[in-house]
Order: structure tokens, then sequence, then C-alpha cells
């Protein structure tokens, strides 16, 4: 093992759980690098918690170790898990749905539960930190070579793991259809399940005008022309662009401003955004925003 451990909660930094959790780690072994991928993912959120390991997983060398503890049924009949990507990374976490854009894009080789006297001696009592007393022990014990892979539990289909619904964007008559996944949270910009390559499919060059829309359910509430831009510096501050994002997917935003805060634009459920080509900038002067 190289290790390498990543955490990743929705515990935020305000009381003492992540400090716990690093503590366990290091009284595993002192040696162990941690690292935190974040721990602001929104309280019970699975969905945020899988995408933001899609995020960051790939990166990382072979053998590296992730914990996520977002665990809304802890202490439930739900499996805890040690999942082994196809890229030889290990990914502990309650089988809950966090795995599932890893196991969509990526893909998982072999899962095994967590047999259930696998935890930090002293826990016996409490089963409402799992993250403390079965996720961080087990992964520190897995990133420091004390426990393999395959000692931490029988393993089960890799078909069983729970899966949440990741709608797939459509292309049709020139217009594409999708979701806004997540935001970049600092900048506020909406980031997209439509992929770049099936973006090409509406003939799209940099400098052009697209035409955008965005709806709450079945209530259009933003309707934008704007530019498909290479980088933000291609258009004005202030002005809003679209643009391929560090996952390979497309992207709306306002040059050094938030478009989700200025829009009142939320995420997934009822949001759905759609694209067609409106024109060559050069040859349209149209490039304004306009609230419906």
């Amino acid at each position: 093992m190289n290790h390498l451990l990543v955490l990743q909660s929705d515990f935020g930094l305000s009381d003492g759980a992540v400090a716990a959790m690093e503590g366990v780690v290091l009284s595993v072994d002192p040696s162990l690098r941690i690292y935190s991928l974040t721990h602001d993912i929104p309280p019970y959120d699975t969905y945020e918690a899988s995408y933001r390991l899609l995020q960051a997983v790939p990166f990382w060398p072979k053998g590296s170790v992730f914990v996520s503890v977002v665990d809304p049924g802890v202490g439930s009949a739900r499996r805890s898990c040690v999942a082994r990507t196809s890229n030889g990374q290990m990914i502990v976490s309650p089988d809950n749905g966090t795995l599932s854009h890893l196991a969509k894009v990526i893909g998982i080789q072999e899962i095994r539960e967590i047999a259930e006297d696998v935890r930090r001696i002293g826990s016996q009592y409490s089963q409402t930190f799992h993250g403390r007393d079965i996720y961080s022990y087990v992964g520190a014990q897995i990133a420091s070579g004390k426990r393999t892979f395959e000692e931490v539990g029988p393993e089960y289909p890799v078909e069983e793991i729970v899966k949440l619904d990741i709608p797939e964007p459509v292309v049709s008559e020139g217009e594409i259809t999708g979701t806004i996944e997540t935001l970049d949270v600092r900048f506020g910009s909406l980031w997209t399940n439509i992929s770049s390559d099936l973006f090409q499919k509406i003939h799209a060059h940099y400098g052009d005008l697209i035409d955008l829309s965005i709806y709450n359910g079945s209530r259009k509430v933003h309707r934008s022309f704007m530019t498909y831009a290479e980088t933000f510096a291609s258009v004005e501050v202030g002005e809003s662009l679209i643009y391929v994002n560090s996952m390979n997917h497309m992207a709306v935003a306002i040059n050094q401003g938030s478009f989700a805060n200025a829009y009142h634009i939320g995420t997934r459920g009822d949001w759905k955004i759609t694209m067609k080509l409106a024109g060559s900038r050069s040859r349209t002067k149209e490039a304004s925003d306009s609230t419906i």
C-alpha cells in the first residue's frame, strides 16, 4: 500500500468529528498521510458524495484509500463496504449510493462487505459514528497494510451495489436537454450532465452563441443567448458563458460572478437545462442575458 488515505464527509469542521476520524487513523499507523477531499458535502446528500468522489478518485495513485462518510442510514441494515475501482483505488463507505458515479464512469472491480466484528476497540456500545469507529479504522488498516482487501469481509456481487438514478441527457432536433448535477461551489457555476462529446452534436464552435434555457419543473426560469467560450477570459467580466469544465462536461458561468446566485438556480430534482446553437457570434449581436 502507498500509505495515502483521503477523507470525505458531511461533518463540516465546526466540531471534533473529523479530528476524531483523523485520530483513529493515526492511532492505527502514525506514518499514514491523511488528506481531505471535502467535509462540506450537504448533510445526508449521497448524490453529492458520489459526484465528488468521481471528481477526485481517478487522479490518485493505485492503492490510495478513500473513506467517504455520508451516512443517513447509520446503524441500519445498509451494508458497510470496501470497493476496489478498476484503477486500483479503494473506497471505504456505506453502500448507500455513494459509489454510483465511480461504478458508472470508472468501474468497480470488486466489493467486499465489512464484517460486523471489524471495528475500533471500545466502540461496541455506540452505533451512531461509524465514520470514526468502522470506516476510518478499516481505511487506516488497509492503507497501512495491516489488513488486506481480502481480509475485510466477504465479497458480494458488484451488481448488488446500491446505485442512485443518474439521468442521461437527450439530444433531439438539434437541442440537448440535461440536468444541473452540481455547482462549482465556490464560484456558483452550473455543472451539467451534458458531456463535451455530446455537446458537439449541435456543431458548436468557440465563439458561437448558444440559446440556453433553464427550467424548474415545467416553469422556464431563465433564458440567455451566451457565448460558447474556451476560457473565462474569452468574455467580458460580468458576461455569461458556456464552457467545458474540468470533468469534461458543459458548464454555465458568469465571468467573475456566481450564475447560481444571480439567477437563483438549483441542482438536480426538477432542474433541467437545454442548449441549442443560436448562431455565430460574428454574425449576431444579441448576446445579453434575460430572466423570465
